[in-house]
C-alpha cells in the first residue's frame, strides 16, 4: 500500500480553485474507498492558502464547508474597501502609491476566520494524518517545516503554538499582510526568541517536494517501530509514496525583454509576489514528477490549469516556437471562454463563482499534463487511476 501525500498550493483567495477539485477528489475517495480526505491521505502539506485547507481537512472540515469558507468570509480576510483604497487616483500613479504603502491588509480578519474555522488547536493535537505547513522564517532565513511529526529531533518550540498561528504565519504574503510574529509557547524551555515569518511562497510555494522530503526523512530515521506503524511509515521507500499535487490556477504576467531591460528596483518590488510564486511551484512540480517516475507515473499527479491563456499557438507547430504573446484584454480562461482574475486578493463574489466554475469546467473537460494542448488522461480519469493504483 503506498504513502499517499496530497500537496497544496498557495494563491490566496484563488484556494478556492483548490477547494473546488478537492471536493471532487474526496467524492472518488467516497466512492471508491469509502475514506475521508484525512483517512485516506496520510501526509497533508500546504502552503499559505494551502495551509489552510491543509488544517481546515486535519481538524474534520470536508471540501464543500472549504469551498464555502472561501466564499462566505473571502471579503473578510481580504476586505473590499482596503483592496480599492487608491482607486481614486490616476492608474499611472496607483502603482507607486502601493509600492511605498504598508501592507493592504491586517491579520485580523485572517486570525477571525481561521479561529472560527480551526478552533483552538494546537499543531500536536493533531493525532492523524502528519500535516506539514511551511512559513518562511526571516530570522534564520530559512523554511520552517511546522509538522505534527517530529519524533526523531524531540519537542519542537512551535509545537504548542495554534494552528491558527501557523497557518496565519505562512499567509502572511508580502505586501499583503505584515509578518507574522511566532514565539514558543514554553519560554522557560525554548527561551525568549521571536520567529518573524512570511508566506511560505517565498521558499516553497508548491510545498510537494518538501513533503516528499520529510517522508523520505522520516521514514529512514530511528524512530521506534510503534511510531512508525502509527503514521504508517515502516518500510516506506521512494517507490512507495505516491503524491497528488493540486494547484490555485497558473497565473504570472509575461513580461517580455522590451519592458524588463529597464526595470529599476522599485519595478521589481511592485511584481514581488507574481514573480517569486510562480517559478517555486513550477521547479517543484517538475523535480517531483521526475523523482516520482515521469509523465506516465501512477504515482504522482498535478492538478493545475491556466487561469487565462496568454498565448496563441500556430495549428501545428514544429520545433519552433511560433508562438505570439496575446494582448491583454484578448486572454480569456479556454474553459469558460471569459477572462479570469489573477488577483490573489480579488474576494468579489462574482470572481469566485467564476473560479468556482473553472475548476468545475476544468476537472469535466481539462487534462492532466498541459491544459494548453488537450495533453494526458482527462482530470477525472486521472483522479479515479490514481485513487485504485493507491
Amino acid at each position: 500500500m503506498s504513502f499517499k501525500i496530497l500537496s497544496l498550493d498557495g494563491g490566496g483567495i484563488r484556494g478556492v480553485i483548490t477547494a473546488r477539485i478537492l471536493q471532487e477528489v474526496e467524492q472518488q475517495i467516497q466512492e471508491l474507498k469509502g475514506q475521508s480526505l484525512h483517512e485516506y491521505f496520510d501526509l497533508i502539506a500546504g502552503t499559505s492558502t494551502g495551509s489552510i485547507l491543509t488544517a481546515g481537512i486535519a481538524v474534520g472540515r470536508n471540501s464543500a464547508e472549504l469551498v464555502q469558507l472561501y466564499q462566505e468570509q473571502g471579503q473578510q480576510i481580504f476586505p473590499l474597501k482596503q483592496k480599492e483604497r487608491y482607486r481614486k487616483f490616476p492608474s499611472f500613479i496607483q502603482p507607486l502609491l502601493e509600492a511605498f504603502s504598508p501592507p493592504k491588509y491586517s491579520h485580523q480578519g485572517l486570525v477571525d476566520v481561521l479561529t472560527n474555522v480551526l478552533g483552538y488547536k494546537r499543531i500536536q493535537d493533531i493525532e492523524n494524518p502528519i500535516i506539514l505547513i511551511l512559513a518562511y522564517d526571516t530570522l534564520y532565513r530559512n523554511t520552517t517545516f511546522f509538522t505534527n511529526c517530529h519524533p526523531d529531533v524531540g519537542p519542537r518550540w512551535y509545537d504548542e503554538c495554534y494552528l491558527w498561528q501557523l497557518c496565519t504565519a505562512s499567509a502572511a504574503a508580502p505586501t499583503f499582510f505584515p509578518p507574522y510574529k511566532l514565539e514558543p509557547v514554553n519560554k522557560e524551555k525554548f527561551g525568549h526568541w521571536v520567529f518573524p515569518h512570511i508566506d511560505g511562497g517565498v521558499g516553497a510555494n508548491n510545498p510537494a517536494l518538501a513533503a516528499l522530503s520529510l517522508v523520505m526523512k522520516l521514514s529512514q530515521s530511528s524512530i521506534s517501530t510503534e511510531i512508525k506503524h502509527k503514521y504508517h511509515l515502516e518500510g516506506v521507500n521512494l517507490e512507495d509514496i505516491a503524491i497528488l499535487s493540486i494547484g490555485t490556477g497558473q497565473s504570472g504576467e509575461p513580461f517580455v525583454f522590451e519592458q524588463v531591460q529597464s526595470w529599476r528596483g522599485i519595478n521589481w518590488a511592485q511584481h514581488l509576489v507574481d514573480i517569486f510564486m510562480e517559478p517555486t511551484s513550477e521547479v517543484s512540480n517538475t523535480i517531483c514528477r521526475q523523482i516520482m517516475g515521469g509523465n506516465n507515473s501512477q504515482r504522482y499527479l498535478r492538478l493545475q490549469f491556466d487561469l487565462n491563456e496568454k498565448f496563441q499557438a500556430k495549428e501545428e507547430e514544429t520545433y519552433r516556437d511560433t508562438r505570439t504573446l496575446l494582448k491583454r484584454e484578448e486572454r480569456i480562461n479556454r474553459f469558460t471562454q471569459n477572462p479570469l482574475s489573477e488577483e490573489m486578493d480579488d474576494a468579489r463574489t462574482r470572481t469566485l463563482s467564476q473560479f468556482i466554475d473553472a475548476a468545475s469546467r476544468y476537472i469535466e473537460e481539462g487534462f492532466t499534463y498541459y491544459t494548453r494542448n488537450g495533453c494526458g488522461p482527462k482530470v477525472k480519469d486521472a483522479i479515479a487511476a490514481f485513487i485504485m493504483s493507491n
